[in-house]
């Protein structure tokens, strides 16, 4: 089974961050959900510090810093250089600036597992689809612990239930019932998908308190010609596609459109599972 390195990651996010952009639709419901779980979203909110960790194209950056307190102190990191300027660029900032004073809000770029930041410097820390990426989670989770302050919380997110996540397995599904290998052998995005495991995961890290459950977010897709244009951009399965003949890729489009506009016109939403991880330090 592969398990990327964090470098290996930081190369492939890079590759993906354009094509990422197109999944916001679906992830910045998610980062709501997170912010909220840390009382960003509360009247009387009093969080001093947040840390994000995993910003993407920054979708979830920005719903954040519009909830937030202008005295609340704000970083947001990714491993990925790409995505680091992705965010910048959601903000508005330039390409040379990683700060917004007024906001107290700084952007870098640094590895999950390895934080540069000092033992409990935030009392708010969110991670949104990261979490089950990672190298190791563990440590990630133990990084997540160190930096909050005694009281604090940390709100991730991470894939849910295969069998709940049509969004991410259609392709794979139309692709084996034509008899196209799309490879594999790295661990599933899903294995973090049980709920009492991640939850042992959080507290053998050191929390005091972990609540984790499962919710769907739809994809808001209109037919399956978008959700093949979406879903088939990756850097990944465009490499793939330039090696198939034009007729087997020709064959393969069409069943993803056709059972995706078979599965809208039934009523059935395309969307993924997420289950979310709320810890208290």
């Amino acid at each position: 089974m592969k398990i990327w390195t964090s470098e290996e990651l930081e190369t492939k996010w890079n590759l993906f961050s354009k094509a990422f952009q197109r999944y916001e639709s679906t992830t910045a419901p998610i980062a709501f959900i997170l912010i909220s779980s840390l009382g960003l979203t509360k009247m009387d909110n009093n969080c001093k510090s947040i840390l994000e960790v995993g910003s993407g194209p920054g979708a979830g950056t920005k719903l954040c810093l519009n909830n937030k307190r202008d005295s609340t102190k704000y970083i947001s990191t990714d491993i990925s250089y790409e995505m680091v300027q992705l965010t910048k660029s959601c903000l508005g900032m330039s390409d040379q600036s990683d700060e917004i004073p007024e906001k107290n809000f700084k952007v870098i770029q640094c590895n999950a597992e390895k934080l540069p930041f000092k033992d409990c410097s935030f009392d708010g820390y969110f991670s949104n689809l990261c979490l089950h990426l990672v190298t190791s989670p563990e440590t990630m989770l133990k990084e997540s612990y160190r930096v909050l302050e005694s009281g604090g919380i940390a709100s991730f997110s991470v894939f849910g239930r295969p069998e709940n996540s049509n969004q991410f397995t259609i392709v794979k599904k139309m692709a084996d019932e034509i008899g196209l290998e799309l490879g594999g052998g790295a661990r599933s995005p899903f294995h973090l998908n049980d709920k009492n495991k991640i939850r042992q995961m959080a507290l053998d890290a050191g929390f005091s308190r972990v609540l984790v459950g499962h919710t769907f977010v739809n994809c808001p897709i209109l037919n399956g010609e978008e959700y093949s244009e979406i879903f088939l951009a990756g850097p990944d399965f465009q490499k793939l596609i330039q090696t198939l003949e034009k007729e087997k890729y020709l064959e393969w489009k069409s069943k993803i459109v056709n059972h995706v506009d078979n599965l809208l016109k039934n009523g059935e939403f395309i969307g993924v599972e997420i289950t979310y991880i709320v810890c208290t330090k």
